[in-house]
């Protein structure tokens, strides 16, 4: 990966949908250039999936979950991702096992998505702090 290759990937984190020829004139290239780059991104797994980022339904939280020792973490972290109300995942290191970024329209859905999480047989604690701001 190159420089090229760190700008084309800066402007599609900012919009997935931006045409090729729009960042070729950004960057100063071909459009055929940024199409055969994004392609070999693809390809190499660098570039995993083009999204969507959604406003908020209306309370959104980040929880952290803190599960059992010898259980394998990235099985629970898939079982929460199933979940329709969380938007993202992930594993992380220190006090918490995982993070999950969820999306709901009121805090008794909140509370039914924290008890299907505090469900799941390893789980030993919930931590959830609401995002107050998304900037």
């Amino acid at each position: 990966m190159d420089a090229m290759d760190e700008e084309i990937i800066a402007l599609l984190k900012k919009d997935s949908r931006m045409p090729y020829v729009s960042i070729a004139k950004r960057i100063k290239t071909t459009e055929g250039t940024v199409r055969s780059r994004v392609k070999r991104l693809q390809r190499e797994g660098v570039v995993k999936a083009f999204t969507i980022r959604t406003a908020s339904r209306n309370l959104k939280a980040l929880i952290e979950i803190k599960i059992e020792v010898n259980v394998n973490t990235s099985d629970i972290a898939r079982e929460i991702r199933k979940m329709p109300e969380v938007e993202a995942v992930y594993e992380v290191s220190g006090d918490v096992d995982i993070a999950a970024i969820v999306d709901v329209m009121s805090t008794p859905e909140m509370n039914a998505v924290i008890e299907r999480i505090r469900g799941l047989g390893p789980t030993l604690s919930t931590k959830t702090r609401l995002i107050l701001n998304e900037l």
